[in-house]
């Protein structure tokens, strides 16, 4: 497994926004009864026009289909869904869930020969797997159970599989374009659809009257737009240059011990030694992961050539 760990720390740092952000948006859910559509549209417009404003990516021309179903489909249903399995499950249980990335991706990369099995992989996908379920489940004397609704898990597994849609479906643009220019278009496009459901959701919602509240709110959405959306995407996506997508989404595995760690210090949610010790396989196993990665040499000097 060679690939740049430039790469493969833009894709750890990309998903540990990713965690920031959950904790912040169970916030603005539980805290303001603020509309799920109404922040994935401002989420997804907002980043687009910042990136916009920054980066001045070029016009995509024309709009292909198949990064207008990337848009709708992976970008913006991903973020949907995963925000309506915080809404009804909580962010912790709506990590775990989206965790089944990993492995739709993992088999469709086996199935389709991107990807060489090994016992590495096998050792790396055991930890992780082991690690996640550690650090989100809820330990009884009838075995681990973790709180779900119905439409929790339905979202859930949406959000899981839009992800894997996302992270496949996205390589291809990255190579042929860049990062911010499949995030800014991507979330244009997205923004666009989900604007009517976003808006509707806006206009039955009382802001706080609370100047406090109220700004932080606001700091909350906005910590969501920049942290959580334009750089966590971006930085993602951008791993997707040097690692294969399966590579990509074990780098994010760290998301849900990020979400553990603000949950804690924002929520109050206190950890148990069996999360503890679920985290640490989840930190080796990314650990492992990116001690496989060696920097590109540099070319040694040479005679020119005509």
């Amino acid at each position: 497994m060679k690939a740049s760990r430039a790469g493969f720390l833009a894709a750890v740092t990309g998903s540990s926004l990713w965690g920031l952000s959950g904790t912040a948006a169970q916030v603005i859910f539980e805290g303001s009864g603020f509309p799920v559509w109404g922040l994935v549209t401002i989420r997804m417009l907002g980043a687009s026009l910042l990136l916009f404003v920054v980066l001045r990516p070029k016009w995509p021309r024309p709009w292909t289909l198949p990064f207008a179903s990337l848009a709708v489909f992976g970008l913006a249903g991903s973020q949907a869904t995963y925000l309506e399995a915080i809404f009804y499950t909580g962010v912790t249980t709506a990590t775990l869930l989206q965790f089944l990335t990993l492995p739709i991706v993992a088999v469709f990369e086996l199935a389709t020969g991107a990807l060489r099995w090994t016992a590495q992989w096998a050792a790396l996908l055991f930890l992780v797997t082991v690690g996640t379920v550690l650090l989100v489940g809820t330990f009884t004397v009838h075995g681990i159970s973790v709180a779900v609704t119905p439409l929790g898990l339905a979202f859930g597994l949406l959000s899981a599989a839009s992800g894997a849609y996302y992270l496949l479906g996205s390589r291809r643009f990255v190579h042929a374009e860049s990062a911010p220019w499949v995030t800014t278009w991507g979330f244009l496009l997205g923004g666009v659809v989900t604007a009517p459901l976003g808006a509707w959701g806006l206009s039955r919602y009382s802001w706080p009257t609370s100047i406090a509240h109220d700004g932080l709110l606001v700091g909350l959405i906005l910590f969501v737009v920049v942290g959580g959306t334009l750089l966590a995407y971006t930085l993602y996506i951008w791993g997707l240059r040097d690692l294969r997508a399966t590579e990509t989404a074990l780098a994010g595995s760290l998301e849900p011990i990020v979400a553990a760690i603000a949950g804690f210090v924002v929520l109050g949610v206190v950890l148990t030694p069996a999360q503890y010790f679920g985290g640490a396989l989840i930190v080796g196993a990314v650990v492992w992961l990116g001690a496989t990665f060696r920097a590109p040499r540099a070319r040694r000097a040479g005679p020119a050539r005509e």
